[in-house]
């Protein structure tokens, strides 16, 4: 199906001049794959429009940025489509942080000048993945480009982005924000936003190029108004000055502070997803004894954090399923004692993973609770955490009662096993397991950027 929409003729854009600025993100968050996938995006994105050098024509140019911005294609300096749509795919792949923030001051370099010798509109494309290290900064740069009447849209591409830096980065927080899920999805609306970009363009060049001329040529020409001024004192116009009371009529419009009242409004419709549903429960778990205390605080602030975002009604914690009645052994003797005794002397029985998959189980299906969507959420830790047979069979159990199984993997150490630990989850496993490479990052993610377990949470809300 991608092959045939983009295989039809986009002309839609003809006869339309814009100066169209790509901002896209080559950052170490974006494989090489992903990469090319953004600039085949770019490449059918030009496809729509009727590229040249004048101002009759669609001027394109290209800027990358990763730890530094680069300039990689200049405004304007193509003339033909192909040449341009070879340049792009062409645009190398570079690595480091998010500096968001350069790439729109060196946005803002390349075209501030060139908006006094081009009369079309300057629009700008901005794709990224990620947060940029510093928020502040690309806010401010944003808001120095909104004022040059630069229009900008904004596209956040996987799980990553900050919504919120991204209203800031667009011209409009609304329309001109476009989410999708992976550079993957670029392909599906490339002809879409093609269009919608095509469509934005026509109004603001009438605005710009025709009206503002003719007022200022028409208001040289009423001279013989000089020579009509004398007729009016004659003919008793005065009355008609008198009906210029009408002028307090409009001081009377105080429709201007109903739209102010009116801007409330959608906040308030946001309130019915904060209501919560009496018959779920979300259940988390991990093994406190492996986890340790270091990992057992960052995990509970990560739940701490991503409640208020999520929908269930009831939720609990198991960190372990049974605690022995001691981990010390007082002073004992050893005499009278054989080896084979000696060698049993310690006795414990330490419960583990499975023992705390087992008591979720036990958590979401007691028969006190009536709890008709059940969800399990199990943290494990390549550094601490074994998969046992007995994980695998009691998470198993979960899921063949119909609890949906969520697993996440905190830390940067590759599992051994990876098909082992992804059948621990409910399948496609793509879609219920998370990762993070440290606890640090786990917990920024709740903060800044939960809606990347909306899929987790029911009743997901911003």
């Amino acid at each position: 199906m991608l092959v045939s929409a983009f295989s039809m003729p986009m002309k839609r854009c003809k006869g339309k001049a814009v100066n169209i600025m790509l901002v896209m993100d080559s950052s170490s968050s974006i494989w090489i794959e992903d990469y090319k996938k953004q600039l085949q995006f770019a490449r059918d994105l030009v496809d729509n429009f009727d590229i040249g050098q004048t101002n009759s024509h669609v001027r394109v140019g290209a800027i990358t940025f990763s730890r530094t911005a680069h300039l990689d294609i200049p405004l304007g300096r193509y003339a033909s489509k192909k040449k341009l749509q070879n340049a792009i795919l062409k645009i190398p792949y570079r690595t480091g942080e998010t500096n968001t923030a350069d790439a729109l001051h060196l946005l803002r370099t390349e075209i501030e000048p060139k908006m006094k010798v081009f009369t079309a509109p300057f629009m700008v494309i901005v794709i990224t993945d990620g947060k940029s290290r510093d928020s502040w900064s690309t806010r401010y740069e944003a808001s120095l480009l909104h004022k040059l009447g630069v229009h900008i849209y904004a596209i956040g591409v996987g799980y990553y982005y900050d919504l919120k830096e991204l209203k800031s980065i667009a011209s409009d927080p609304v329309r001109n924000i476009q989410l999708v899920s992976s550079y993957s999805a670029l392909e599906n609306i490339a002809k879409h936003f093609g269009v919608k970009t095509c469509e934005d363009i026509t109004t603001p060049p009438p605005t710009t190029t025709t009206t503002t001329p003719k007022p200022t040529t028409t208001p040289t020409t009423p001279k013989p108004t000089t020579t009509t001024t004398p007729k009016p004192t004659t003919t008793t116009t005065t009355p008609k000055p008198t009906t210029t009371t009408t002028t307090p009529k409009p001081t009377t419009t105080t429709t201007t502070p109903k739209p102010t009242t009116t801007t409330p409004k959608p906040t308030t419709t946001k309130i019915p997803r904060l209501q919560r549903d009496d018959q779920s429960a979300i259940s988390f778990g991990y093994d406190l004894l492996s986890m340790g205390a270091y990992r057992a605080n960052m995990v509970t602030r990560f739940i701490n954090t991503l409640l208020p975002h999520t929908g269930y009604g009831n939720f609990a914690v198991v960190t372990y399923a049974h605690c022995p009645t001691s981990f010390n052994v007082p002073i004992t003797s050893l005499l009278n004692k054989s080896d084979a005794d000696i060698g049993h002397s310690i006795k414990l029985n330490v419960p583990g993973l499975a023992d705390v998959v087992h008591q979720i189980g036990n958590e979401l299906y007691k028969e006190s609770n009536i709890n008709k969507t059940k969800t399990a959420v199990l943290f494990i830790d390549p550094m601490v955490s074994v998969i046992t047979p007995g994980v695998v069979s009691e998470t198993e159990k979960l899921k063949q009662k119909g609890a949906k199984v969520f697993l996440i993997s905190v830390g940067r150490k590759e599992w051994q096993n990876k098909l082992l630990v992804r059948s621990l989850s409910s399948q496609p496993y793509h879609r219920y397991t998370y990762s993070a490479p440290n606890y640090n990052r786990l917990v920024q993610r709740a903060e800044y950027r939960p809606f990347q377990y909306r899929k987790m949470c029911k009743g997901y809300r911003l």
